[in-house]
């Protein structure tokens, strides 16, 4: 009777050790490997359709958000928005070259950047290595500039409509209609993306 409980305790402890070893390492009951799916990777941004472009996007806001624990989470619908119109659904010369989304301008003209066509003296436009690098650098912007307090003040009383979002953002843009503009592909996105 002993040497039955020993061999029983004995196979469990190697059935519990085999588990765990198993699920340790990410392999499902059936042996395969289990993909690494909740982590996200970087987007290709090989533009064939608008769709594309908004999802390209939206990953690279997961993307961030996965490597970046630390950042406060934006309205994306309104990144999605600001991305498309700044960046021509990702066809312009900006997006495609310097890999700015959001015409992220610097004024630091030793960094890396790239001159509008009117050749401006004083500041350029600011070049990524990845796409994805514009997008954080959009959220870090919103997150932490003086500028966009009342947007942040917005979020942190649970507003987080993008129309009415849209509003704080007047630091944004010089373009007296850009708030129309941005609510428009809003509603595009709204009807046609999703």
């Amino acid at each position: 009777m002993v040497k039955f409980k020993v061999f029983f305790k004995t196979i469990a402890f190697v059935i519990v050790v085999l588990f765990s070893t198993l699920v340790w390492y990410g392999y499902t009951f059936d042996g395969k490997q289990r993909a690494e799916a909740s982590v996200p990777s970087l987007p290709n941004f090989e533009q064939s359709s608008n769709k594309l472009f908004l999802d390209n996007v939206n990953q690279c806001v997961e993307y961030a958000y996965f490597y970046n624990k630390d950042i406060k989470q934006i309205n994306v619908e309104l990144l999605l928005a600001q991305a498309a119109l700044e960046s021509g659904w990702g066809t312009s010369r900006f997006a495609r070259e310097g890999k700015n989304l959001f015409g992220i301008r610097t004024y630091d003209l030793r960094e890396p950047h790239m001159l509008p066509s009117n050749k401006p003296k004083k500041w350029g436009v600011k070049v990524f290595e990845h796409e994805c690098d514009s997008v954080l650098y959009y959220i870090q912007t919103l997150n932490n500039h003086h500028a966009y307090k009342d947007y942040r003040k917005m979020l942190q009383d649970d507003i987080n409509d993008p129309f009415k979002l849209v509003e704080t953002l007047d630091a944004y843009a010089s373009d007296k209609h850009y708030f129309s503009k941005i609510k428009s592909i809003i509603k595009k996105m709204r009807e046609d993306y999703k």
